[in-house]
């Protein structure tokens, strides 16, 4: 063999080694690949399955008002159970006002190390894997149709609110009126027309614990879409804290006068036949944008000590179930016939509104996110 064919000839040997070299590289690559990033998205599968179902786990506890301890071991047990690898990662669960309020969310985050088989190889014995969820119980949500209108409790209604018996079927008046209130006329209280801002629920409205929520006082635009299509929010109403006080749940009022649009909203509700929940507001309770008593003239002990203040917010203690079967104004005969015979303090005035509804039922908790109220089952779902 010439000597230029021995030279070409080791070349080509080298050629071939060093591209077994690179295969040998790329093939233990594509195996580390396959296997430990496989590993890997299988645990991360398995991690989301534990968070998710820590998560709902503790949010079951909180609905049941088992308390945070029970809440926090139940979603260690779920993780466990469910990922050989999970933890609960150090500051969670996290909940969200708490786990002793009647409505909230809770979020968990798992995280586990996994062994890897080629790693080492690289320079890397683990990785770590984590995965976080968040679940929610109570409060009305999503595809409720709430009416963002606040139902006066004991006054200015023949029925009363809240029912001694919330599942008696009957009919009822509710009056609005949106003259100012004196010690003799015992209005909602300067231009209201008790439209609430379901944006701004559950603000703090007395300080402490302060400082005080200022609200504007305003109808978002979506308040048809609340009633028609849905609120896709938490609204919960308080249960008792830890002295065994049900603190307030205030909620911002809307604007004043909202005349021919709320009449035509209710017109419409009343053709669907929508069966629409009504929060319900304690007046002994409500609120100036001070954090001060806003009382009406006709609950107070002495009417003539009525200082004409304006509610800021309302206090919400519940929800009623309603279906609008009619609507009347001042100008209608009905009017004087249904309402003011028939509720004590209300009077004909240009501005009135009387609203005749059908009783459906009436909750002092959160409503169900999907189905409705609670009626002592613990209504939970994963938001994330």
């Amino acid at each position: 063999m010439a000597r230029g064919e021995r030279e070409l000839g080791r070349t080509e040997d080298g050629a071939v080694l060093a591209i077994t070299a690179l295969l040998v590289a790329a093939l233990l690559g594509m195996t580390v690949l396959v296997t430990d990033v496989g590993v890997l998205l299988y645990r991360r599968v398995e991690l989301q399955n534990a968070a998710d179902a820590a998560a709902l786990a503790a949010a079951l506890s909180c609905g049941q008002r088992a308390g945070r301890s029970h809440a926090d071991a139940s979603a260690a047990e779920l993780a466990a159970d469910n990922s050989a690898i999970a933890g609960i990662e150090a500051g969670y669960p996290r909940y969200t006002p708490s786990c002793d309020a009647p409505a909230g969310t809770v979020t968990v985050r798992v995280r586990g190390e996994q062994h890897l088989f080629f790693g080492p190889v690289l320079g890397a014995d683990a990785a770590s894997v984590r995965a976080e969820a968040t679940a929610r119980w109570g409060g009305a949500g999503a595809t409720q149709h709430t009416a963002p209108l606040m139902l006066s409790a004991r006054r200015l209604s023949d029925c009363d609110v809240p029912p001694a018996d919330p599942n008696v079927v009957r009919e009822c008046a509710f009056y609005w009126d949106n003259s100012p209130a004196s010690a003799t006329d015992p209005a909602l209280t300067n231009a209201e027309w008790g439209t609430l801002d379901l944006n701004k629920w559950d603000v703090v409205g007395t300080d402490p614990p302060g400082p005080i929520e200022r609200c504007d006082n305003s109808t978002p635009p979506e308040f048809s879409r609340w009633m028609f299509e849905g609120f896709d929010g938490l609204l919960n109403v308080n249960g008792p804290d830890g002295t065994g006080v049900d603190p307030p749940t205030y909620v911002c009022r809307g604007q004043g006068n909202f005349g021919a649009s709320l009449d035509n909203l209710i017109q419409r509700a009343i053709r669907e036949g929508l069966e629409l929940y009504f929060p319900v507001n304690d007046p002994r309770g409500q609120v100036d944008k001070d954090g001060n008593p806003c009382i009406p003239p006709d609950l107070m002990e002495d009417p003539s000590a009525y200082d004409g203040c304006t509610v800021d917010k309302y206090d919400i203690i519940g929800f009623a179930r309603l279906r609008i079967v009619a609507l009347y104004k001042k100008q209608d005969r009905q009017t004087v016939e249904l309402c003011t015979s028939r509720i004590p303090g209300a009077t004909p005035d240009a501005n009135a509104r009387c609203m005749v509804v059908r009783w459906v039922g009436y909750t002092p908790e959160g409503l169900q996110p999907v189905e409705g109220e609670n009626f002592g089952l613990v209504p939970v779902e994963l938001i994330a």
